[in-house]
């Protein structure tokens, strides 16, 4: 029988008043396999340690210590919810107007909690990692009110009314309808076309970089072998062209990036089959690129997500890029 929602709950206030440190903090020690301090966002990290720690992993749609991304598989699974929000709902937070880049129709992304209870004066109990007042961030029990809530995540709890025979009965009935899974990583190939240069070899994943220092990037060509990606160039001195899907250098209309003029900004997003999100695992495009002249990149950009002070996008408007790394992660 699958877990209740206040089996779960109960789970959750195990790890109230707990005080991540700088060099330590449970729930990001689970999540990345070895000792990870405080210092990196563990919110929704400790929403994925709360459902493994009740057994219950398969409840949620992904593992991610990345808000939106959580968001987006409870989304990608029609169970995302704007309104009547109830206990045991993962409950994402909003600290600004801004929309979400990762989920259509609603705010940013901001933080992520577990709603305890809905309260009759409007407000909602919740249980919270990575919030409070220490250095490093707390467990904590917070009152939080409904302006504050961009959406809720509303996993399949079990009822504890359930019988046997109806677990029975949803078990023959899923029988042989469900996808396979697949537990192997996508594979991402990548290749950028300068004046000088022409199109240059493919790169896969982290092999090597594409582009040569000091030669303006004109034109991207990405794909991957799972799943699917769209990408999208900003043109220096210009805005930002159509996405695009396909990978052929011939094809200029949806068969790469760019326009001949030097590009200096880029959006990658990808999106992970079933076959692998049924395994409980979502990839993301991870890339960062490097202005001309210079042996430096600017920070890693995870799809289009804005949280973690990303802008979206890898690159600066009116610097042109002339080297690319891009992998799945």
């Amino acid at each position: 029988m699958a877990v209740t929602a206040s089996q779960l709950i109960s789970t959750a206030k195990k790890l109230n008043g707990y005080k991540a440190t700088a060099y330590s903090c449970t729930p990001n020690n689970w999540f990345y396999g070895y000792n990870v301090g405080g210092d990196v966002a563990w919110c929704a990290a400790t929403i994925c340690y709360w459902f493994n720690q009740a057994g219950a992993s398969d409840l949620i749609p992904v593992k991610s210590a990345n808000c939106g991304v959580l968001a987006r598989g409870f989304y990608d699974k029609g169970q995302l919810v704007k309104s009547g929000y109830k206990a045991g709902d993962v409950v994402f937070f909003h600290w600004s107007n801004d929309s979400s880049s990762s989920v259509p129709g609603v705010y940013t992304l901001d933080h992520v909690g577990l709603i305890i209870s809905a309260n009759s004066d409007g407000t909602y109990t919740t249980i919270e990692g990575n919030t409070g007042s220490s250095a490093y961030g707390e467990c904590a029990i917070r009152t939080r009110y409904s302006y504050q809530i961009s959406c809720c995540g509303r996993p399949k709890y079990g009822s504890s009314s359930n019988s046997g025979g109806n677990s029975n009965s949803n078990s023959n009935s899923n029988s042989g309808s469900s996808k396979s899974t697949d537990t192997s990583k996508p594979n991402i190939w990548y290749q950028v076309c300068t004046a000088e240069d022409g199109w240059l070899p493919v790169v896969k994943n982290l092999e090597d970089y594409a582009g040569v220092e000091g030669h303006a990037i004109t034109k991207i060509a990405i794909k991957v072998d799972k799943g699917s990606v769209w990408y999208q160039a900003h043109v220096k001195g210009g805005g930002w062209l159509g996405k695009v899907t396909g990978w052929d250098a011939k094809e200029p209309i949806n068969g790469y990036a760019g326009n001949g003029k030097p590009i200096d900004a880029l959006k990658v997003y990808y999106t992970t089959p079933d076959s692998i999100r049924k395994t409980g695992v979502v990839y993301c495009a991870k890339y960062k690129v490097s202005p001309t002249n210079t042996s430096t990149y600017y920070d890693w950009q995870i799809d289009t997500d804005t949280n973690n002070g990303m802008d979206g996008y890898a690159g600066a408007f009116g610097i042109a890029m002339d080297k690319l790394v891009l992998s799945l992660v």
